[in-house]
């Protein structure tokens, strides 16, 4: 969240600032003088601003000063501070000018004052102390500094809770960690309505709670163990004993017997298995009886297999109801026909409801996931985690009907149970013509703000706050600029195993009917992976024509891409867009500066300028 290409996405351009602020009295700027007229009125560049204004003193053309806004009506009313080799920043011009305002000369204080200089930002007494006093209690002044940026440049009520909530926004850890760590502080609430609605919508909305990831990696593990041969068999065996899934001095045949003896044990208790072991339950029956005409009959139509190779299976299973027990061997090759039956039928999840408890199981694979990539799973273990962790990221929707990753349903949804339109909706509900509307629904927003009324414990108010934070930062900066709509959000997903964000800006007009003009838009999507690092792709539509731009540091990124450009067409094609170009760009290389200032620039707000500014 620090680097300086998401930063970027919250900043305005620097060189053009200046236009979206307002000038008041007591404001100090820092202009040079273009033209001089007549009864001191000269024409005053501020930044790339131009401006008659009428000055208090003659000065010298083609140099730079340092204003301060008087009060007066008409022309704006300039009055020199200082003048000459001091605008370059000095420590004793920046004092002179602290002086102005009554404040110290401290290192931290004349390096904000360098700051307002740098962004070309209009500043006063009043805003001076309240900046000083803000960065004093932040960790990084740099990120509280882009966080003043934006208030300044997009008009946002210059308030600490907006400056707290833009801070956050770029600099706290991300929405999803922000989440996460409230909903652990929540574990122990059990006296709130409140909480314990919050801990029940954050655990939806989080990617499974990395619990279903979890489970699904071991059950993939159980699944190899139980359905393959040889040494990946016996890794994905070992696997489940050294992550905790089944007791560490456990062999397969105990295991096998285990999983026997519980199928026994629920036939004799009534006990529920899952579906997928009725199969299963229903053959040991039938040999248990002795009915293996039947027995034979069903495990020839779920095994594909000839009826000699059934009724050896049945004459092994056999062994394992001997009374007295049978020879040790004998054992040992019924367990084996148990396995191979099993092998068969039965899923992982099923095969975890025999061997683990569930709470043991979940707590394994969460361990799992933390161990991949580590350096001492090597060889066949390395391979055979990164295949369970591979498999178990993927969501239904995608193994059943492969649909993308990302589906507009599952977005709209998300977006829709952060409450980033909560005002909006409780404005509209106190309407004196809404009354007897629906109540606005329970969102994540509108929950951390009934729980911080009840005043929760230190832990769960420090986690809710950061969170109410990072929300309302989202919202301050997805306001509309003239007809121009944005939208900044972050929204989860699951990869390696690890949960990561993707940074979403979404920019363009309104249909008439309040809709998002899907035909003209910009969309910025900003990730980063753990070997591509920073992944920032732009895209731009005009009349459901589209040109992306990628940026990353890997130059082998593009030859990599080049392959699926074809299927990123033909998909864009299906729902009626048409795909012009995809560009790559390396930060650094030929272009550096140009390459450079897009990703510092990329995320910037492109500010409307349909209307005059007002000086």
């Amino acid at each position: 969240m620090e680097t300086g290409a998401l930063q970027g996405l919250f900043n305005q351009k620097t060189t053009q600032q200046i236009k979206t602020a307002e000038f008041r009295p007591g404001q100090i700027i820092n202009g040079k003088i273009i033209k001089l007229y007549p009864e001191q009125v000269a024409e005053v560049q501020i930044g790339n601003q131009k401006m008659i204004a009428q000055l208090e003193a003659p000065l010298s053309a083609n140099e730079r000063y340092w204003f301060q806004v008087q009060p007066g009506e008409g022309k704006v009313r300039l009055k020199v501070i200082s003048s000459g080799a001091e605008d370059k920043g000095q420590p004793g011009s920046l004092a002179k000018m602290l002086g102005e305002f009554s404040m110290q000369p401290t290192k931290e204080n004349i390096e904000l004052v360098r700051f307002f200089i740098k962004e070309q930002l209009p500043v006063n007494r009043e805003l001076l102390k309240l900046a000083s006093e803000w960065l004093s209690m932040v960790d990084s002044r740099s990120a509280g500094q882009d966080a003043l940026k934006t208030i300044l440049t997009r008009g946002i009520p210059v308030t600490q809770a907006a400056f707290e909530a833009l801070y956050t926004a770029t600099k706290e850890p991300s929405l999803v960690l922000l989440m996460e760590k409230l909903e652990k502080a929540l574990v122990p609430l059990s006296d709130s309505a409140a909480g314990t609605s919050l801990k029940k919508l954050l655990n939806e909305m989080l990617p499974a709670n990395k619990t279903t990831a979890s489970e699904g990696a071991l059950n993939h593990l159980a699944s190899v163990w139980l359905k393959r041969d040889g040494k990946e068999s016996h890794a994905a065996l070992e696997l489940l004993k050294q992550f905790g899934a089944i007791p560490p001095k456990s062999s397969e045949s105990l295991l096998l017997q285990h999983m026997f003896d519980r199928i026994q044990h629920s036939r004799a208790a009534g006990e529920v298995l899952p579906e997928g072991l009725n199969s299963v339950k229903n053959i040991v029956t039938l040999v248990d009886n002795g009915d293996l005409a039947a027995a034979r009959q069903m495990i020839t139509s779920l095994i594909p297999a000839k009826t000699q190779s059934a009724n050896e299976l049945i004459e092994s299973l056999s062994f394992l109801f001997y009374r007295p027990p049978a020879k040790e061997a004998d054992i040992q090759q019924g367990l084996q026909a148990f396995k191979q039956l099993m092998s068969t039928t039965v899923d992982g999840e099923s095969i975890s409801a025999l061997i683990s408890v569930k709470e043991t199981w979940r707590q394994a694979g969460m361990d799992l996931l933390k161990a991949v990539g580590q350096p001492h799973l090597t060889g066949l273990h390395a391979q055979l985690l990164s295949e369970a962790v591979g498999k178990a990221e993927q969501p239904a929707p995608l193994q059943e009907t492969g649909a993308a990753f990302f589906n507009d349903s599952k977005i709209k949804k998300f977006l829709s149970s952060l409450g980033l339109s909560y005002e909006h909706h409780l404005g509209e509900l106190l309407k004196d013509d809404e009354i007897g509307k629906a109540p606005v629904s329970e969102t994540v927003k509108s929950l951390v703000l009934r729980l911080l009324n009840e005043n929760p414990p230190p832990a769960v108010k420090e986690a809710s706050e950061l969170l109410l934070n990072k929300l309302t930062g989202f919202q301050l900066l997805s306001q509309e600029a003239g007809p121009i709509q944005q939208l900044v959000v972050q929204i989860p997903f699951v990869l390696g195993g690890k949960t990561n964000e993707l940074t979403m800006q979404w920019s363009g007009k309104k249909t008439e009917d309040g809709k998002i003009d899907a035909d003209f838009c910009r969309v910025l999507f900003y990730l980063k992976l753990e070997h591509l690092n920073d992944l920032i792709v732009d895209m731009q539509v005009q009349n459901r024509v589209m040109s992306v731009q990628v940026f990353n540091e890997n130059p082998a990124l593009k030859k990599m891409a080049e392959q699926l450009t074809p299927v990123l067409k033909s998909k864009l094609a299906n729902i009626k867009y048409q795909l012009s170009s995809v560009h790559f760009q390396v930060p650094g290389q030929s272009q550096s500066g140009r390459n450079q200032r897009v990703l510092s620039d990329l995320y910037s707000q492109k500010e409307y300028s349909g209307v005059d500014i007002k000086i």
